[in-house]
């Protein structure tokens, strides 16, 4: 094994591909075979699982290098690179759809090689951790009964959750790309969004916004859903705006379960207390679906903001709340947990590996903040 980018080179002309292996490798790549047809490719697929693969759009035989992308793609989502010399339009209009990352020009040049390869890598980690996160919403954010949509800084539909998809009549994927503006229309006493200018001028400028007697009409099936409707700005790491998050919560429902944690230590009139009123002992109960579930301190891993809630990780479960980290980390006792990052509490007990810059709990990756970074270190060498 090498820490290396590996990288397949699939090319019919045996002096071109030896030549490409050459330069990659001394680049600094790790390139341990070429292909010169699609049988060959995808043994070697199999073989290596390579990073990246280099693919000649005309390759001889009765699978080209586009369907040998189209597969990749599929099966083994892989990033590819397109090498090509002069193809029609018609050709280059079918490697479109394949969405290759780069497209390198025959005869090529080492510096044009290495920034394809460079920005390729980049991309595609970049989109599997887009494809990390969304999945994470959809983990976190399926079993409440409150439809969460997220929007891009333009308001278009970047993920929904289920609730979300009963309500507005579209899948996740369906309804991705679209203007929320264009999909709901939301009217109350002291607001009116029926029109998208009005819709987009309101909650597209990183402000939160609250509607409780909202009545937010659907154009699709023409539902309306009276409730509460609120908005609130997605963040990055830097703190620019990324998007919005939008939650409607039916009135009924609202009405019979709070969406907050309840203390287990009071059976009594108290116990819908919300999550930022309790004064945590050793465990807490969360909403999970209809039920209450109750959470043990010690079997917490690690707490993650995300938008206008809190994902809660423990040992074999994950839930999710409304709150702030600020709120959260107040109660939780210091002696067993610690805030590393603005986005992020651990357990110190679930710590398995740490660098400089990282912790690591289980399998998950979690970033220590520059502000964060001494008071951790500092804890350790107490701890």
């Amino acid at each position: 094994m090498t820490d290396k980018p590996t990288i397949l080179v699939v090319e019919d002309e045996s002096i071109v591909a030896k030549d490409i292996q050459n330069t990659l490798t001394r680049l600094g790549y790790y390139v341990p075979a070429t292909a010169s047809s699609a049988h060959i490719a995808f043994d070697k697929l199999d073989e290596f699982k390579p990073d990246l693969v280099f693919l000649d759009i005309k390759l001889k035989g009765d699978i080209d290098g586009i369907q040998i992308a189209e597969r990749i793609k599929t099966e083994y989502d892989i990033p590819v690179i397109f090498l090509t010399s002069f193809v029609d339009k018609a050709t280059l209009d079918r490697a479109k759809v394949t969405e290759p990352y780069a497209y390198l020009v025959k005869p090529y040049n080492e510096p044009d090689l290495q920034s394809a390869v460079e920005m390729a890598l980049y991309k595609s980690k970049k989109d599997k951790e887009t494809k990390s996160n969304k999945n994470l919403y959809a983990r976190a954010l399926s079993h409440l009964d409150e439809a969460v949509i997220i929007t891009d800084v333009e308001g278009k539909i970047i993920f929904m959750n289920q609730k979300a998809e009963n309500i507005l009549g579209y899948g996740s994927e369906s309804a991705g790309g679209k203007f929320l503006a264009e999909m709901i229309k939301v009217q109350s006493s002291s607001v009116n969004l029926s029109q998208r200018e009005d819709f987009s001028k309101a909650i597209l400028n990183g402000k939160d916004i609250s509607v409780n007697d909202a009545e937010v009409l659907v154009s699709h099936s023409g539902k309306s859903i009276k409730g509460n409707f609120s908005s609130s700005p997605v963040k990055d790491e830097k703190g620019n705006l990324s998007g919005n998050a939008f939650v409607i919560r039916d009135s009924n429902i609202t009405a019979a379960f709070p969406s907050k944690g309840v203390t287990v230590s009071a059976p009594d009139a108290n116990n819908n207390l919300p999550f930022d009123n309790l004064v945590i002992q050793n465990s807490f109960f969360v909403k999970k679906g209809s039920m209450l579930v109750k959470v043990f301190l010690d079997n917490i891993q690690w707490i993650q903001a995300m938008d206008n809630y809190v994902i809660i990780q423990t040992n074999t479960d994950q839930f999710v709340i409304h709150s702030t980290m600020r709120d959260i980390e107040m109660k939780l006792p210091s002696a067993k947990f610690m805030r590393v990052h603005r986005s992020y509490i651990i357990s110190l007990e679930k710590v398995s590996v740490l660098d400089e810059n990282t912790i690591v709990i289980n399998d998950k990756t979690i970033p220590i903040g520059k502000s964060y970074k001494d008071a951790f270190m500092e804890r350790l060498n107490f701890l």
